[in-house]
């Protein structure tokens, strides 16, 4: 694979579905109702996990990769048995990202739920404060399966 449709791939398949949604959220400034309060809405929105959806779809994607290079593995015994080892480990691993990620999207709707339950008290003591547990795992797992992503599109490439 050349590098400049390896850099398109990249583009498209992890920084679009990964820094889209982040990037447009800066335009509700252009409004006057949310004018000043756009980082507090882009960590409001990042708060709740709401990045592993995005990580469910990334591991879907990195798992149909893997399975249809599964499907077109044609050499040696040798070269088809380390091969499939490869992209069973990458669809297994993808799987457990995915079935984490919708348990850690439900966790997060469960507190956003309750935070409501208690907005009022919560907005009198606004302050900043450390970023909620959820979001720095949704983070870094955005981070992980980007790169596992990316690594098994280059093998499966």
């Amino acid at each position: 694979m050349d590098f400049s449709r390896f850099i398109g791939w990249l583009l498209l398949n992890v920084g679009v579905p990964l820094l889209g949604p982040i990037a447009l959220l800066p335009l509700l400034g252009a409004g006057k109702k949310y004018r000043g309060r756009v980082r507090k809405l882009i960590r409001r929105s990042l708060q709740e996990g709401q990045l592993f959806w995005t990580v469910i779809a990334m591991c879907a994607a990195a798992s149909y990769e893997a399975a249809v290079h599964l499907g077109e593995l044609k050499v040696t015994p040798k070269d088809i048995s380390f091969g499939s080892t490869i992209a069973w480990t990458a669809i297994v691993w993808h799987s457990a990202i995915i079935i984490i990620s919708s348990v850690l999207v439900l966790l997060g709707t469960m507190d956003a739920a309750d935070e409501e339950a208690h907005a009022a008290s919560i907005q009198a003591a606004e302050g900043v404060d450390q970023a909620p547990r959820i979001m720095v795992v949704s983070i870094w797992m955005s981070i992980a399966t980007a790169v596992s992503f990316t690594a098994t599109h280059l093998w499966a490439s």
